[in-house]
């Protein structure tokens, strides 16, 4: 059925895209850019490449000026015919197993790039400061980023894991933010030990409870990726609660932060960093 509806999707796009017909340069040499990734899309503003930006995804909403730009779909299901529209000189979002890179490449030239780790965020900042001609700020915004986040893992010290929100009233699958990743690597800069060090490839990992009880961290932090009002965040910790033999729970070590923010990683990650530390520092 996902096959069948992206073929109907992608059918008028196949008719487009045509070399003859592919968007041609803004006049001047302005660029036209579509930003399928919301952490792009705020790199770009934050680089001075805002203006050359014509497009976004549903879920690009920052800096506040990108709202009033016109949708495009997601990165995974991109609106073609909204693509078309905005005649892009640029497309630009991240690599995943899924992204639909050749159905893109027909409307206009696309960049698709991995942005994961410190190393790929890094590389993506300057890359995208090459294609908008905007090199030196993005130099120095990748230095930036590099230098904060690029901390030795702490050896020693109150053990942490750093948890994906899930479902309040339930405890029974634990996605945790892996240590190879720029969450961990924000944990390391906020002087955390990650209570589960071992790099992890692919989606968020699990942890059951049964893992959980054994691995038994000095200190839990619930990361959520939207703003809960106070029943939903009480119920989390009555969540954790639940599980009274973990030292976390039993030291009153179970925090719990919010803000969609912190899944955007582009430069405001670079925020979370003295919040992680200031939790760390509150916790008895």
């Amino acid at each position: 059925m996902r096959a069948l509806v992206l073929a109907v999707v992608v059918a008028p796009v196949l008719l487009l895209g045509c070399a003859k017909e592919r968007p041609a340069p803004a006049a001047g040499g302005r660029a036209r850019i579509v930003s399928l990734s919301p952490a792009m899309t705020e790199t770009l503003f934050a680089i001075g490449a805002g203006d050359d930006v014509v497009g976004r995804t549903e879920y690009c909403d920052y800096p506040p000026e990108v709202r009033k730009l016109p949708t495009a779909g997601t990165s995974l299901r991109p609106s073609y015919e909204a693509i078309v529209r905005l005649a892009p000189t640029l497309i630009v979002g991240q690599a995943t197993k899924d992204a639909p890179l050749a159905e893109l490449e027909r409307i206009a030239p696309t960049k698709l790039m991995p942005w994961l780790t410190v190393a790929d965020i890094a590389a993506g900042m300057r890359e995208l400061g090459r294609l908008a001609g905007h090199a030196a700020a993005a130099e120095a915004l990748a230095g930036r980023f590099e230098k904060e986040l690029s901390v030795p893992a702490p050896t020693v010290g109150q053990r942490v894991l750093l948890v994906i929100e899930g479902t309040p009233g339930r405890l029974d699958e634990i996605y945790y933010l892996r240590q190879n990743s720029v969450h961990g690597a924000c944990l390391n800069a906020a002087g955390g030990r990650n209570a589960m060090p071992e790099p992890v490839l692919g989606t968020p990992p699990v942890i059951s409870i049964e893992k959980l009880i054994a691995v038994d961290p000095d200190m839990v932090i619930v990361l959520a990726a939207r703003p809960l009002d106070p029943t939903e965040r009480e119920q989390i910790s009555k969540d954790w609660r639940a599980l009274p033999m973990l030292a976390a729970v039993k030291h009153d070590r179970v925090r719990v932060l919010d803000g969609k923010d912190f899944y955007v990683d582009g430069p405001r990650m670079l925020g979370l960093v003295p919040i992680l530390r200031d939790t760390l520092r509150s916790m008895p």
